[in-house]
């Protein structure tokens, strides 16, 4: 089992990552392969946006935010302003934005680069700060809806926060520290992300298994 997670956790009442009839709520690794293949046959915007969301795990408002501005072209990492934190702390004082980075691989750089010519965007102003979609969240919803349908993924897991729980889960299968995976998904609190921690049940089932080899 990797990482060193504590059996007694109180997990974050809001977070499932299994429905209410036992159904996966994330894609597994065998499913986020084919999305990935899948989203090539997509216009060279929209593969691009869905290879955002896998390699990130951020929010498809997240990704409808993104400038040139945002992407690291020197230390390959991207800058999300986190949403769906809360406005105002417990004074009643508004918050300042809350930004995170998420390092992500050259070719997904690469392919942004190729994409949205951010090399001169960033020389511009004025295009710098503009944002690399055009299209609105529903579209953005229903680009994901595409590619899962062409991937022949089925099911309650085959939407954006899908991909974003396998961001998840496969931190925490790959035995990266609860803190940094928080970090990297805009958690504020560690008890949301350590919902992902359950998912190591599914190493006993391999332990197990070489039991009867």
């Amino acid at each position: 089992m990797k990482g060193n997670y504590s059996e007694k956790t109180e997990y974050s009442p809001e977070m499932r990552i299994f429905d209410t009839g036992g159904n996966r709520l994330y894609l597994n690794q065998s499913e986020r392969e084919r999305f990935l293949e899948a989203a090539k046959e997509e216009s060279r915007e929209n593969h691009v946006f869905c290879h955002t969301l896998h390699y990130t795990g951020c929010r498809p408002t997240e990704a409808l935010e993104l400038s040139a501005s945002r992407v690291d072209l020197v230390d390959h990492a991207i800058v999300f302003r986190s949403l769906k934190k809360r406005r105002y702390d417990n004074q009643g004082r508004k918050k300042k934005p809350a930004f995170r980075s998420v390092a992500v691989p050259e070719r997904l750089i690469d392919d942004l680069d190729l994409v949205f010519d951010l090399r001169t965007r960033t020389k511009d102003k004025s295009r710098r700060v503009e944002p690399l979609w055009s299209m609105g969240r529903q579209t953005a919803w229903r680009v994901v809806g595409r590619v899962m349908a062409r991937a022949g993924i089925v099911g309650p897991q085959a939407t954006s926060k899908g991909l974003r729980h396998a961001f998840g889960v496969s931190c925490v299968m790959s035995g990266m520290p609860l803190h940094k995976i928080a970090q990297w998904l805009g958690h504020t609190d560690t008890k949301t992300t350590e919902i992902y921690t359950t998912i190591i049940e599914e190493e006993d089932r391999g332990m197990l298994m070489r039991v009867w080899e």
